[in-house]
């Protein structure tokens, strides 16, 4: 089991036993092969406990027939069970990975469509503007759910959340909850871009990025040990290789370089929602024929959930299935999940690209214990972040205009309090108007049964 030492950053995490119990909250979701890909990859966590809990009991006993004949199929040693008790499968947990969808396909076709039919049209729309303000309503109070049942049940357990909207709900939990929680996504270093952009070897390039949750910022890349920073930016101001910057896709990338000063990360499919430019660059013929290619969710024709976006589930969903007949094999993630577990268990020190933590002077001019999402070195002795160089001064009130949305919208879920929800929705650069913004919140809360209680 675990032992809690308080340190300043997160509560230091020391496990007593190198079997732990790692628990899989919507183990329906198809995160979950990646996880088992990724036991064979980090290689040193077998004699886990492997539990997998969903509420859609169905789509769990598929789920764990896959991976249950894989392990037996592979013969390695994994404890896999599956329960829809939550309780149950929390009790004595050392790490819980949260990857749910509250609400199921009912709450994400209506945070989509509703906040489409006002004219607050996503990209994405799962981290931020409108429709990522109504995911967070319905998210946020299933993820506190499980925290606070940890703390009857598993007080020194670690949440890895893979839920959006990321930053948002580790607010909410750090907020209310003592359980320690880390905001897990992929990361985008940049470096394919600066590959093929600049002609340079993919292994030799190294990237820092910093920020928060799907806007962070390259502070620095190097080749071969050289900083590079200069160049790629005036690589992507005079557009060379214009295909690359259009395929990326980094059209809006290269307008924000010119307006912020800084290379944003992360490819504009995330990146457009952030800024009150959307609507431009959606009406752009250019940028927004590709901004509705990649979205891959939304049908900007009917307003709502693409087929796309369901070919994609069903196709996913076919492999689980492939899986379970033995007719494919499963592939490890690009995430680090195991790798984080594997250290804190095995006291093996790694450095993670990212991980959303509460800031501690990591990144200047963003207050402390503000959720970023920063380089991170991890062993037994926990996850610390890494100071990275200063943003500049616009970058800075871009993210911090997010993150007061963000504490303003937790503390709004967390008091049941429309008003502070309407705030945030305000503050967000993508709302069209006060009017449509409290239409578009209490016609959801409406959709999914939550007026009463909000």
């Amino acid at each position: 089991m675990l032992k809690h030492v308080k340190t300043e950053d997160l509560e230091v995490i020391k496990v007593d036993s190198s079997k732990p119990k790692i628990t899989v909250v919507g183990a329906g979701s198809f995160l979950t092969l990646k996880l088992l890909g990724d036991f064979y990859r980090v290689g040193d966590l077998w004699g886990s406990e492997f539990v997998l809990y969903d509420v859609n009991e169905e789509r769990l006993k598929a789920m764990y027939t896959a991976v249950k004949r894989y392990v037996e199929r592979t013969n390695v040693d994994l404890k896999v069970s599956m329960t829809t008790n939550k309780t149950k499968a929390l009790e004595n947990a050392d790490f819980v990975i949260v990857a749910i969808r509250a609400g199921g396909l009912k709450a994400t076709k209506a945070s989509i469509e509703i906040s489409f039919k006002y004219g607050a049209v996503p990209i994405v729309g799962d981290t931020t503007g409108p429709s990522g303000i109504l995911k967070a309503i319905t998210e946020i109070p299933a993820i506190l759910d499980i925290a606070w049942i940890l703390e009857d049940v598993s007080p020194k357990a670690l949440i890895l959340n893979h839920t959006n909207p990321v930053t948002a709900v580790c607010t909410a939990v750090y907020m209310a909850s003592k359980i320690n929680i880390v905001g897990m996504c992929h990361g985008y270093p940049l470096t394919k871009f600066t590959s093929a952009l600049l002609d340079l070897e993919y292994e030799a390039l190294k990237s820092t990025v910093a920020g928060i949750n799907h806007l962070t910022w390259l502070t620095e890349i190097t080749y071969r040990g050289e900083s590079i920073l200069e160049e790629l930016k005036e690589a992507v101001i005079q557009g060379r290789k214009w295909e690359v910057i259009e395929n990326h896709p980094y059209l809006v990338g290269r307008q924000l370089l010119k307006t912020y000063g800084m290379l944003v990360s992360v490819s504009d499919r995330h990146t457009a929602e952030f800024f009150h430019y959307l609507y431009d660059w959606l009406n752009d013929p250019k940028i927004g024929r590709v901004l509705r290619k990649i979205s891959r969710v939304i049908d900007y024709e009917k307003g709502t959930l693409s087929e796309e976006f369901f070919r994609k589930r069903k196709a996913a969903w076919q492999k689980v299935l492939k899986v379970a007949r033995g007719e494919e094999k499963v592939e490890a993630s690009d995430l680090f999940y195991l790798d984080i577990i594997s250290s804190i268990v095995n006291d093996v020190k790694r450095e993670i690209r990212v991980a959303n933590i509460p800031n501690r002077s990591y990144i200047e001019g963003i207050k402390d214990g503000r959720i970023v999402e920063v380089p991170c070195i991890v062993d037994r002795s926990g996850l610390k972040g890494k100071k990275v160089g200063r943003l500049t001064r616009s970058v800075l009130a871009i993210l911090n205009l997010h993150l007061e949305k963000f504490e303003i919208l937790a503390q709004g879920i967390l008091e049941k309090d429309k008003g502070l929800i309407l705030e945030a929705m305000g503050i967000d650069p993508t709302t069209p108007s006060p009017e449509k913004a409290e239409a578009i919140l209490n016609e959801y809360l409406s959709t999914i049964n939550l007026l009463n209680e909000i």
